[in-house]
């Protein structure tokens, strides 16, 4: 009966259809095909078809039922991944996989306005096979081609969020796309694989060597981190151009620029409003003003960066760091003496309230040569992309990069 019920879905398609127990005979057009179904393909069938739990956003692209939730997700960098599996768990046995579509997704799709919209591409697919069979015979036969079911489908990846015990659907969505983003950019972090929910990608839209630990294991994670500086880390982890990589890494460093220096201000005016023995005087309202002008960075991206830096990075963290990295290099890559960088020469000094401060002049440089491609200096002085330029750029990026990461660990909630 199920079979029965996935022909009549090709029939409104506008193909004729016979079901013979276990395979449909199908004719697309002037096309004849046959496709046979395996055990597992009719047990999905039959389960789909008979259930009721099934719900299908096809704007979003995403499948839910009483205990899962699975939505369509795409990768982002160009590493080739046939068949990805990517499991992940936590201590409550809550789990999120990453795999190809599952048979309930694919027929939940396939009922959908989306496998209309689709269907084209089908047919070409279904067309190239017997024009291939053409050239290969002279006097081909007219006997129906053999499809598998997959055939019939279009190739998808999802995420899926199983919680351990049974939720509300409506929350059941809001916490599996919370848990599933916070695994994705665990993903990314942990094995350099950048990949995003298709409907958190609001638009339409070569690689720079990582290393990968193929031993980490993954887990859950307990925070949900900023969606939108995880999505600047995601095009740095993805991108090959080691300018776009830089910037994306500044873009979250930038994000909280306005952010910090408005606590600062807002600190300073604090203090003295907050002084019992203030008063509403000429004097003390001069005093105020003159604090707020000495404490408003917002003129000076350099101090903006600076506070940035201060309030999310620990500098012991950074200084170990930069020590363990050149302990590994075997070469004083950052601290080796000063530095010339696109016209202007740089030293980083390891010592407690220098090493951010220097690190920050460094950044905010490299990051204006990348924004700006001026003339202030010598051409050979200036960035630009696949030359020797890129060198430099590639070789602070480990700096920005451990930065922009203990950024998200900071604001992670």
């Amino acid at each position: 009966m199920s079979l029965h019920k996935f022909a009549e879905r090709l029939e409104k398609l506008g193909c004729s259809t016979n079901v013979k127990k276990d395979t449909i005979e199908i004719d697309i057009e002037d096309k004849e095909i046959s496709v046979s179904f395996e055990d597992e393909w009719k047990k999905s069938i039959r389960g789909f078809y008979r259930a009721r739990q099934y719900q299908f956003d096809a704007n979003r692209r995403v499948l839910s039922g009483n205990k899962f939730v699975e939505f369509q997700v795409i990768k982002l960098d160009p590493g080739f991944s046939f068949k990805p599996v990517h499991k992940f768990s936590d201590k409550k046995e809550n789990q999120v996989v990453l795999c190809s579509a599952s048979r309930e997704y694919m027929l939940s799709f396939f009922e959908s306005q989306l496998y209309e919209d689709a269907f084209d591409y089908i047919k070409r697919l279904i067309q190239r096979r017997f024009e291939s069979r053409t050239k290969r015979l002279k006097s081909p036969s007219r006997r129906r081609l053999s499809f598998r079911v997959d055939d019939l489908f279009v190739n998808f990846n999802t995420a899926t969020y199983l919680p351990k015990r049974k939720l509300p659907r409506d929350k059941l969505l809001a916490v599996g796309l919370s848990r599933i983003k916070s695994c994705l950019f665990n993903l990314a972090y942990t094995k350099n694989e950048a990949w995003e929910v298709r409907d958190e990608i609001k638009s339409k839209g070569f690689a720079y060597g990582r290393l990968i630990d193929e031993e980490s294991e993954l887990d859950i994670p307990s925070v949900d981190y900023d969606s939108n500086i995880v999505s600047y880390y995601k095009v740095a982890k993805s991108s090959i151009f080691p300018g776009q990589v830089f910037l994306s890494y500044y873009h979250i460093l930038e994000y909280y620029f306005l952010r910090v220096a408005d606590e600062d201000l807002f600190q300073t005016v604090r203090v003295q409003l907050n002084d019992p023995a203030f008063k509403a005087t000429y004097e003390n309202v001069t005093k105020l003003l003159a604090a707020i002008k000495r404490y408003d960075n917002t003129h000076d991206e350099k101090k903006m960066l600076r506070s940035v830096l201060m309030k999310f990075v620990p500098e012991e963290d950074y200084i170990a760091f930069i020590n363990n990295f050149e302990v590994k290099s075997g070469v004083k890559i950052f601290t080796g003496g000063k530095q010339k960088i696109f016209g202007e020469t740089f030293t980083i000094k390891l010592e407690k309230g220098h090493a951010l401060s220097n690190s920050a002049s460094l950044l905010k440089h490299i990051r204006n040569s990348l924004v700006h491609s001026s003339d202030r200096y010598t051409r050979e002085d200036c960035y630009l992309p696949f030359s020797e330029s890129e060198e430099i750029v590639a070789k602070y990026i480990p700096i920005i990069q451990f930065m922009a990461e203990k950024v998200i660990f900071s604001t992670a909630v």
